[in-house]
């Protein structure tokens, strides 16, 4: 409650007064002593004891508001220690994590208690895949809770419900309508909420969302029976997202496997770095595909919440900020008013983090390497050929899958860049640090009109390194490598205005300049995309990056590479 509190030596002739909120008290993190035994006893709890359903004292049914307050109030206590678990292994995972980086800055504090040192320390092995696991159960303690909820709302409402089935036809019909209103949802609402499900359900189709059929739709399913989705109602889209994941959690699993695979396969590979097919398993989703699925999962929530990601009927200023909860008039969301000032949910809104801990995951991957140790591991487990033929079926298979996880990777940096420029609390966020509040209510308009256009986006210098770094790794020097790093370059100076040295350093791996040795601007790049883009970069980059980076300045090319990024000391993300 109070960083005065903290203090174990306060005079207690003093009044004991609050000199802090604990929002503004830097994060504990887990001791690495206590790591394990924090896990187990999250591990060791049953399903639906860690988030607990309470009734009404009065029997009734709750209102929508009821719920979800409920529902983030029991969730609060175990949201706080898996966050401050998930820090902790985060923290062993490396050197250059995000936790272990705060602890330096003094951005995040280490909790030391009973213990010490002695304890048993995890290994980075043990730390990730109880990152993973603690995911996939604070995911399992939300479902529970929503199940439960949604049960003993039902037996509420058949309990509490006037009609008899053994009346009349007319008399049942008025009861119904009776209670109809009294329940708020009419007949005509019911169509409506069906029609609108509808066709959010085929855009969401269009952009690759696997989404569930309305159990109250007539229409016939696009898919076909055998692929048939679970059924859901309008009571499913009523109170949001489910309490527990939070968006902070994501991030800092997606922040470990950034880590994990700079140091296998980045230009930081350390001989501590650890075998990641051996870790996820052969049958496992490559981290670029991995990492794309934790922010699916986070848009997801985000969009239940009633944050816009891109979904929206029209692309006008009107549908910004609408994701479901606003659309079919329930939910938690309130990005409607597309105001700045608005105050996001920090559980459910996604951050630059985690889009760009996956574009920094698909940078750093190296599908070559990977397919490569895949087929060393099935060879070790006896699930392959020791003998490669040099113009065999084997070869041409290892080589199919490097292809396949190239377009995953490529695929996973440029969706998440895509992505980014429709969640609109993402460049609402940007607007926010980056420009004052608009108060009038055409500057509002105004605003809303950059959002829903795409002119400004909360995409920043990380971004675009890591984007660019995808580019070169992935795509083979040619004309149309080029005609990509020109492209993203132009919008990250001129657009976006978030130039650093990073951005440079990408754009110029494109050329194969790999240190700043160019001081003279004489020498072309030592790497051919073609004589318009050659000629570009050696006359814009070829004299160095300090001599790039002080012409970009001079142009107000950096006026925002500060503004947006994650936190204001790290330029990461």
């Amino acid at each position: 409650f109070s960083a005065l509190a903290q203090e174990l030596d306060y005079d207690d002739e003093q009044p004991l007064l609050p000199t802090k909120h604990s929002r503004k008290l830097p994060p504990p993190v887990c001791p690495p002593s206590h790591l394990r035994s924090e896990v187990e006893a999250i591990f060791d709890a049953p399903v639906g004891t860690l988030i607990a359903y309470s009734k009404s004292q009065t029997g009734e049914l709750k209102s929508a508001e009821e719920e979800m307050a409920d529902a983030y109030y029991a969730a609060d206590s175990v949201v706080q220690r898996v966050e401050f678990i998930l820090r902790g292994l985060n923290s062993m995972i490396s050197n250059e994590s995000y936790v272990s980086r705060s602890l330096e800055t003094g951005a995040m504090s280490l909790e030391e208690g009973e213990g010490g040192a002695g304890g048993d320390v995890m290994t980075k092995q043990d730390c990730f895949r109880a990152m993973i696991d603690l995911l996939s159960r604070i995911q399992e303690e939300g479902d529970a809770y929503d199940e439960l909820r949604k049960r003993i709302r039902s037996q509420l409402t058949t309990s509490t419900d006037p009609t008899n089935s053994d009346s009349s036809s007319s008399s049942s019909s008025s009861d119904s309508d009776d209670s109809d209103d009294e329940e708020g949802v009419s007949e005509k609402d019911e169509e409506i909420f069906n029609e609108w499900s509808g066709g959010l359900n085929e855009r969401m189709r269009e952009v690759g969302f696997k989404v569930r059929q309305n159990s109250d739709s007539s229409s016939t399913s696009v898919n076909d029976a055998s692929d048939a989705d679970e059924e859901v109602s309008q009571e499913d889209y009523q109170f949001g997202a489910s309490p527990g994941l939070t968006v902070h959690m994501v991030d800092l699993v997606l922040d470990a496997l950034a880590c994990l695979c700079e140091e296998e396969y980045g230009t930081k590979s350390s001989s501590s770095s650890v075998d990641l097919v051996q870790l996820m398993g052969k049958d496992a989703s490559p981290p670029p595909a991995m990492g794309k699925d934790l922010l699916d999962t986070v848009l997801h929530r985000h969009w239940l919440d009633g944050g816009d990601i891109g979904l929206s009927a029209e692309a006008k200023a009107t549908a910004v900020g609408q994701g479901i909860g606003i659309g079919s008039g329930t939910g938690a969301g309130s990005l409607s008013n597309l105001s700045p000032s608005t105050n996001f949910d920090v559980r459910t809104c996604p951050t630059s983090m985690t889009f760009n801990a996956v574009i920094r995951i698909a940078s750093n991957f190296d599908p070559k390497a990977h397919a490569e140790a895949v087929e060393k591991y099935n060879i070790l487990n006896g699930e392959g050929s020791s003998q490669r033929s040099s113009n065999g079926a084997d070869k041409d298979n290892l080589k199919q899958q490097q292809e396949m996880l190239r377009d995953i990777t490529i695929d996973a940096a440029f969706s998440t860049y895509s992505r980014m420029k429709f969640c609109s609390a993402l460049t609402l966020r940007a607007l926010k640090d980056s420009t004052k509040n608009a108060t009038s209510r055409s500057a509002v308009k105004r605003q809303a009109k950059l959002v829903a256009e795409g002119a400004l986006t909360g995409r920043n210098s990380a971004t675009y390194a890591y984007l660019l770094q995808t580019v070169s790794n992935c795509i083979p020097p040619s004309l149309s490598r080029g005609n990509i790093a020109f492209g993203l370059y132009h919008k990250a100076c001129d657009q976006e205005g978030v130039i650093d040295e990073n951005v440079i350093k990408a754009m110029r791996s494109i050329g194969g300049y790999e240190e700043d040795n160019n001081d003279d601007g004489t020498s072309a790049p030592p790497v051919s995309n073609g004589p318009i883009f050659d000629n570009f970069l050696q006359t814009e980059l070829g004299a160095g990056v300090s001599s790039a980076l002080e012409k970009g300045r001079s142009l107000r090319q950096d006026r925002n590479y500060k503004l947006r990024r994650h936190v204001d000391w790290d330029g990461s993300y």
